[in-house]
C-alpha cells in the first residue's frame, strides 16, 4: 500500500466516479481503477462498489476513508515541518470544501506573482478544525465556510452561497423545489461535527441528532445523506461539486458564507496579499 493509493481513494470517496477523481489526478481512467483495486486487494475488503451507473462506498469503506483522512492529514503535518526545518518557505492555506474552486486560480495567480518565493502548502480542514487551526498558526490562512463571527478571525468574503437541504433521492421530498427549514428539521438529521453540543442540538432538532453518525467534511455529507437515509444542510453547490445519484438538492431558506479566514492583527505581508487576492477574485466573480 502507499500513500498516492490512498489519496486516490479518498478523491473517489469525494467525486463518487471514477473519470472526475482521475482528472483531479491528471492520469487516465484505467490506472486510476487499477490502483483502487490493488488497494482493495491489500486491505482485504471492498472499499467501494461500482455499477455501470454508479459508484458508491461501502460501509467498511466510509470507516476506511475516515482512517484514510486522518493519516493524510499527519502525513502532510509531518512534510510541513520537514519544510520549515530545511528553510524552504511555505504559505499554509486551510480549505474547507464549499464550492470556492471556482474561484481559487484567480487568487493563486495574484499571490504568486507577489510571492514567487513561497510554496503554498494546502490543509484540509474539516468542521472540527476550521477555525482552531487558523487559531492554533497550523495554517496562515483558510477558505471556509462562515455561520457566524468568529473571536480573533477576519473574514474576508468570496461569494454567498444559498443554503441546501440535501435529501435522499428515493424520499418523498426528492421532487421538492423548496424545502423550509421547520419541515427539515422534522425529519432525521445528520449530525455535523462541532456544530454545537448534544443540548443545543437535541432542543433544536430532536433527540434523534444524537444517535446520528458524525459528519466532519462538506464532501462526506452527499455519501451520508444516500446510506444512511438522513437529511443534511449543504450549500446550494453541492449539486455541482458533490454530486451524488442517490441524493438530490433542495434549495431552503438562508445562505452560506464562503470567506476567506486570516488572524485578526496578522499584517505579514504573505497575509495582507492573500486578503488582497481574495477581495479582487471576489470582485471578478
Amino acid at each position: 500500500m502507499d500513500l498516492r493509493s490512498l489519496h486516490y481513494a479518498v478523491t473517489l470517496a469525494e467525486e463518487l466516479h471514477f473519470g472526475r477523481a482521475a482528472r483531479r489526478h491528471f492520469i487516465s481512467e484505467q490506472p486510476f481503477g487499477k490502483r483502487i483495486r490493488q488497494l482493495e486487494e491489500e486491505l482485504g475488503v471492498r472499499v467501494f462498489d461500482r455499477t455501470s451507473r454508479r459508484v458508491a462506498l461501502t460501509p467498511a469503506g466510509a470507516l476506511l476513508i475516515a482512517d484514510a483522512r486522518r493519516l493524510l492529514a499527519s502525513v502532510d503535518d509531518l512534510s510541513a515541518r520537514a519544510a520549515r526545518a530545511s528553510g524552504r518557505s511555505v504559505f499554509r492555506l486551510g480549505v474547507l470544501g464549499f464550492g470556492a474552486a471556482g474561484l481559487w486560480e484567480s487568487m493563486r495567480s495574484q499571490f504568486t506573482a507577489e510571492h514567487p518565493e513561497l510554496a503554498i502548502e494546502y490543509r484540509e480542514l474539516d468542521f472540527t478544525t476550521r477555525h482552531s487551526m487558523l487559531q492554533d498558526g497550523v495554517v496562515d490562512a483558510a477558505i471556509t465556510g462562515a455561520l457566524e463571527p468568529v473571536r480573533g478571525v477576519t473574514h474576508d468574503l468570496l461569494f454567498e452561497s444559498p443554503l441546501a437541504i440535501l435529501v435522499p433521492a428515493g424520499s418523498r421530498l426528492a421532487h421538492r423545489d423548496f424545502l423550509p427549514l421547520t419541515e427539515a428539521a422534522e425529519h432525521d438529521l445528520l449530525r455535523l461535527d462541532g456544530f454545537g453540543d448534544d443540548e443545543t442540538l437535541a432542543g433544536r432538532f430532536g433527540a434523534s441528532i444524537l444517535s446520528a453518525p458524525r459528519i466532519a467534511n462538506p464532501a462526506s455529507i452527499p455519501t451520508a445523506v444516500a446510506t444512511t437515509g438522513r437529511l443534511s444542510f449543504h450549500s446550494i453547490l453541492a449539486q455541482t461539486f458533490y454530486a451524488h445519484p442517490g441524493v438530490a438538492v433542495i434549495p431552503t431558506t438562508g445562505t452560506v458564507s464562503v470567506v476567506l479566514a486570516t488572524r485578526t492583527g496578522d499584517e505579514r505581508r504573505s497575509v495582507v496579499s492573500i486578503r488582497k487576492a481574495a477581495r479582487l477574485a471576489a470582485s471578478r466573480a
